[in-house]
């Protein structure tokens, strides 16, 4: 008997297709508030300079910041049954969405609120679709318990993937902001400022680690200790070079070591590193090029080289 029947008539369908869409709906506002970045004081003010009237856009802001209200207060709803027990769990969660890039303190929850939309849309979505008129109720079972499994673990992939894209564009970010801020060391500026200059002159050319060092600069104007400070740097990027650039900033205050010239020697000493890695990169191309060559052009040209050769002396014996 299939499941779809067990369910009841038109209504149960129309209720299913209800609760998909709303699902569908909450995560796809959730994600958008996560991801998105708007400068609306600036917005605001371009909005005066060419003379448009601000009392739609403030009608629209309103309804727009009540409906992100009741969407972030399902959201947090959602959370609850999935939330960790235990608050080193919570921290690490917490680690792992800064490290992606998301600061906001509601974060967690959002995210948590986000798998559990997920758990529940994608057997809702299994269910509306042809396919379960294909399957036996062995089968069906199956394949509910398989997607429910995969929306629920599918943010924690995508989490996972962001971090790693993050983590290899601070690395290969890191050497040339290290170097402007030798620079700005050196021609006289402190270190505050000189990280503040930074993070203005490499907001386009490396958009992560400057990002991270305009938070880094804000934290230290809001009165925030510097040894703090540069922990969260650190903990934000999840980056060994960045860590290591940490603690040498923290000792060399602490010690109070030239701060110039111990940038100067983890400058050289990361570039040297990035260079080894290179390097590494290279000898590994002709391993990997083995395989490929091996069992896709040699045989191609084996073929064409060796084919009109067969082709003649399978002729021959034939006659």
């Amino acid at each position: 008997m299939n499941i779809l029947n067990a369910l009841g008539a038109d209504s149960s369908l129309w209720l299913i297709g209800l609760a998909f869409g709303l699902a569908v709906l909450l995560i796809v506002t959730a994600l958008a508030s996560l991801l998105a970045k708007r400068d609306q004081s600036l917005q605001r003010r371009l909005r005066q300079l060419s003379g448009q009237s601000e009392a739609p856009r403030e009608a629209g802001k309103t309804l727009k910041v009540q409906l992100k209200r009741v969407l972030f207060r399902l959201l947090n709803n959602l959370a609850k049954p999935a939330k960790p027990r235990q608050n080193w769990q919570e921290n690490d969660l917490r680690a792992k969405l800064l490290q992606a890039g998301f600061h906001s303190p509601t974060a967690v929850n959002t995210f948590l609120g986000v798998k559990v939309a997920m758990l529940i849309a994608a057997p809702i979505l299994l269910l509306i679709s042809p396919l379960p008129d294909r399957l036996g109720n062995l089968q069906m079972i199956l394949a509910l318990v398989g997607s429910a499994t995969l929306g629920f673990f599918t943010p924690q992939l995508i989490l996972e993937r962001r971090i790693s894209s993050r983590r290899k564009a601070i690395t290969r970010e890191l050497p040339d902001v290290l170097d402007l801020l030798v620079i700005s060391v050196e021609a006289g500026l402190g270190l505050d400022q000189a990280i503040r200059r930074v993070s203005q002159e490499v907001k386009l050319s490396c958009p992560v680690l400057g990002g991270e060092f305009t938070l880094l600069s804000l934290e230290l104007r809001a009165g925030i200790p510097r040894q703090m400070a540069l922990k969260n740097l650190a903990r934000r990027c999840g980056v060994e070079g960045v860590g290591g650039l940490v603690t040498m900033l923290i000792q060399a205050d602490r010690f109070g070591v030239s701060v110039g010239r111990s940038l100067r020697v983890h400058s050289d000493s990361v570039r040297t590193q990035r260079r080894q890695q290179m390097e590494e990169a290279a000898a590994k191309i002709p391993l990997k090029l083995l395989f490929p060559v091996l069992f896709m052009i040699f045989p191609a040209i084996m073929v064409v080289m060796a084919g009109p050769a067969v082709i003649r002396v399978s002729q021959n014996l034939m006659h």
